[in-house]
């Protein structure tokens, strides 16, 4: 069986490798950051250094050459990542590069240029429904919690006042060993020559620390919330989320199995699929997801619909809820939920960018990180206590935030379940 195997280099960084067998080879570089590790007056710098410290074209064109090169960048709520990929024969010349775009330097020419560049992505996200919703929701539901300032109308605001000394501050502090993971996902990696590289590159950072986590619990909710932002789209942008604490690993596998089984974007059969859209006719799809943070979670629901059927949509999706919640789950459709997630979990394993992503999100969390191989295994353990005690807890109309992007100036949704 295939087993991940961990590295650390002298200042810190971790590396984690997963021996799968691809033809090309696969990086994560995920280090904390995003808004959670933010001050006030540092707003957006998280997304601003997110952009800056890849932008080197000379060697992201030379990295290009070898493969993929850079494939994609984010800035998340909690750490910032960075996607690779190259044939597993330009490998250590693509590693090579990728050190040096890490730790080259970013002029002051540079800084405001690449201002420029995100505050014209800000102007798209500011009307884009789901960066609408995601604030909306966040920052509703984690109001006063460092979550909550997920904004990017804060992020935009903030933008004019950032200065190349406090990105320069910034990276001081993000940019080092014991901030940092690299996860590598590909068979026949010379590890050793790989390492040396690494040592010889983004080794060279200091040591530092990896930014300090103060777990904080929710915001207390006591009752149903509808939150909102009018414009003229034709359709409402609605997200139906529950804000949640700090899960348990049965807690969390019971989540995972609630959510595929409800609304798996991408299975016809899921019951919210099936009620809304097979039986009512109201979407053209609905799905649900689950994320989660280093202190609490969400399960968010989301779907677009004529303005007229935003509330007869949002009672029919939490009177699934309720049922559950009522009635309980049963046996035979408990196995089909736990079985759904076991098939979609050994399908992610033929994802080799999504498991690179995860080993690095995971490791970097919590310095460890299970077998791939043991993901699919772990579906099995689910337990139906566990769901229906989730449900009954957790997805109640108390908790639950609506928010809503579209014609809804005069509209106030209600739970009538």
């Amino acid at each position: 069986m295939l087993s991940v195997k961990a590295y650390t280099l002298a200042n810190g960084l971790r590396v984690v490798w997963y021996p799968d067998p691809t033809h090309s080879v696969y990086l994560t570089l995920s280090t904390r950051g995003g808004p959670r590790f933010e001050q006030f007056e540092e707003f957006g710098i998280s997304h601003f250094f997110e952009h800056l410290c890849v932008r080197n074209p000379d060697l992201l064109r030379k990295m290009e050459l070898l493969g993929d090169g850079l494939a994609n960048a984010e800035t998340d709520l909690e750490d910032i990542s960075y996607y690779f990929s190259f044939p597993n024969r330009n490998l250590l010349k693509g590693v090579e590069l990728l050190g040096q775009v890490w730790i080259s330097s970013v002029s002051a020419m540079e800084f405001e240029k690449e201002r420029a560049v995100v505050e014209i992505e800000y102007v798209e996200l500011a009307t884009d429904p789901r960066s609408v919703l995601d604030d909306l929701f966040m920052g509703e539901a984690w109001r006063g919690h460092p979550l909550g300032s997920s904004d990017t109308i804060l992020w935009q605001q903030n933008l004019p006042n950032q200065t190349l000394e406090q990105f320069r501050s910034f990276r001081s502090r993000i940019q080092c060993g014991k901030n940092t993971v690299l996860s590598v996902l590909g068979d026949d990696v010379p590890m050793p020559r790989l390492l040396e590289i690494l040592e010889r590159t983004m080794g060279q950072l200091p040591e530092g620390s990896a930014f300090k986590i103060d777990h904080q619990p929710l915001p207390n909710r006591n009752g149903f919330t509808v939150v909102k932002q009018d414009c003229p789209f034709e359709l409402v942008h609605c997200l139906l989320g529950f804000p949640l604490p700090r899960l348990k690993a049965a807690e969390r596998l019971a989540l995972d199995a609630f959510s595929t089984w409800f609304g798996d974007p991408d299975l016809f059969s899921a019951v919210l699929f099936d009620r809304v859209r097979n039986d009512l006719g109201l979407v053209y799809g609905i799905s649900s997801k689950t994320e989660y943070f280093y202190d609490s979670a969400a399960l968010a629901v989301r779907w677009s619909c004529a303005r007229e059927d935003v509330e007869l949509i949002l009672n029919v999706v939490m009177d699934e809820i309720q049922k559950i919640a009522r009635d309980g789950m049963s046996r035979d459709e408990f196995q089909r939920a736990k079985e759904i997630l076991f098939l979609r979990r050994e399908i992610a394993l033929e994802q080799p960018a999504t498991i690179s992503e995860f080993l690095a999100e995971e490791y970097l969390r919590f310095g460890r990180v299970d077998n791939p191989a043991d993901w699919v295994r772990q579906a099995r353990r689910t337990r139906r206590p566990d769901l229906v005690h989730l449900v009954r807890n957790y997805l109640t109309p108390q908790r639950a935030v609506l928010a809503l992007y579209g014609p809804v100036e005069n509209i106030t949704p209600r739970i009538l379940i």
